[in-house]
């Protein structure tokens, strides 16, 4: 049998070695992903583009961009007049991030959208069973209680 020599085993581990910049990037995306339950309020279109711009830290050309791409859809007026959300700002800051900080392209933005997607999904299908789970313990502690009872325990 035959090992591997140091300079292989450096070569098939990855290097462990992260930056500042890109710490403080991901820092930022668990933040956007631990938000929590969604607020109606967050979902209501209220801010015009150049008021989005400026929340989020880029032009408004980059905003109709990245709608263009389909990382956003703002709601319209009733003149047609693009209006934000705090969700569509939320999201639009985590793009900023993936883009600016992480440095991916689009594909590798609207790639990592959808794994965010999937990953918030997994985390409503393990609370979803996590509850379940409760209840089933409960029902079963409490049919304990009543065989206890019936057999005079």
């Amino acid at each position: 049998m035959t090992h591997a020599n140091d300079d292989e085993r450096d070569v098939m581990q990855p290097s462990l070695d992260i930056s500042e910049e890109m710490k403080r990037a991901c820092e930022a995306l668990c933040h956007l992903l631990e938000s929590g339950l969604p607020d109606p309020a967050h979902c209501e279109p209220r801010y015009v583009i150049s008021v989005a711009s400026r929340m989020v830290g880029i032009e408004a050309h980059r905003l109709r961009h990245y709608e263009r791409l389909g990382f956003v859809r703002p709601g319209r007026s009733d003149g047609n007049t693009r209006l934000y959300s705090q969700d569509d700002i939320d999201h639009l800051c985590c793009v900023k991030t993936l883009m600016n900080d992480l440095g991916l392209n689009s594909a590798g933005v609207q790639f990592a959208l959808v794994l965010m997607e999937r990953m918030d999904q997994l985390q409503r299908q393990i609370v979803g069973m996590s509850d379940r789970l409760v209840r089933l313990e409960r029902r079963r502690r409490a049919g304990q209680n009543l065989n206890g009872m019936e057999n005079g325990i």
